[in-house]
């Protein structure tokens, strides 16, 4: 069974085709005991279709969480996905890429493959005062309609300052105990340095100023 329809499948391969520069390599981390029926599979047959479609161009490994490979990156939690970790790249999505946020991160990734952000000539400028490490992570659910513009934002801030700013997406109802431990009511829920910044969609320039601010 295909998780992209036949249309959706037709808008991405052209999108690869035409806006991807290079490739893009992804590192899965999963868990044999996975809680969530089914996700393992999803995840697989997901990304196999995102290298099909984008003629390798993505492409994927896949760890056990218990892994070296697991050990190395810090990874303790399933599903985890990182987006081009070993060019430098510090995104990272705990959970499954579903519902609204499947598009985001495909965008990413697009994002990634060219090396360069959708910011505002402004906000890449103030970004080149950060000289601290800044690690940002926005709670979202599938079915939030803003969640995606909120993570693509933190995901652009970690392009433009590639190395300097984690960003981590977090899906609160795969990961309940993390969403209890930072009192997550609402999403998308915004966090720098392990504290709330904001809970909503914020502007990029506010959003870029509490980046640099540290929360």
């Amino acid at each position: 069974m295909m998780i992209i329809d036949e249309e959706s499948a037709k808008v991405l391969k052209k999108k690869f085709k035409d806006e991807m520069k290079r490739e893009v390599q992804l590192k899965v981390f999963l868990d044999e005991e996975e809680k969530i029926e089914g996700s393992k599979q999803f995840i697989e047959e997901f990304l196999r279709e995102l290298k099909e479609l984008s003629e390798g161009k993505i492409n994927f490994e896949i760890y056990e969480k218990d892994s070296e490979e697991a050990k190395k990156y810090g990874i303790d939690k399933a599903p985890t996905i990182l987006i081009d970790p070993d060019n430098s790249y510090k995104i990272v999505y705990l959970g499954l890429p579903l519902g609204e946020e499947a598009w985001a991160f495909i965008d990413t990734i697009v994002q990634v493959s060219r090396d360069e952000s959708l910011l505002t000539d402004k906000s890449k400028e103030k970004l080149k005062q950060l000289k601290e490490e800044r690690e940002i992570m926005i709670f979202v659910t599938p079915t939030c309609p803003y969640c995606p513009y909120q993570v693509l934002l933190a995901n652009n801030v970690a392009i433009e300052v590639r190395g300097k700013v984690k960003s981590v997406c977090i899906e609160a109802l795969e990961f309940p105990e993390l969403a209890d431990k930072f009192e997550v009511s609402a999403v998308p829920h915004n966090i720098i340095n392990n504290s709330t910044s904001s809970i909503g969609v914020q502007p990029e320039e506010k959003f870029v100023d509490d980046v640099i601010k540290g929360g």
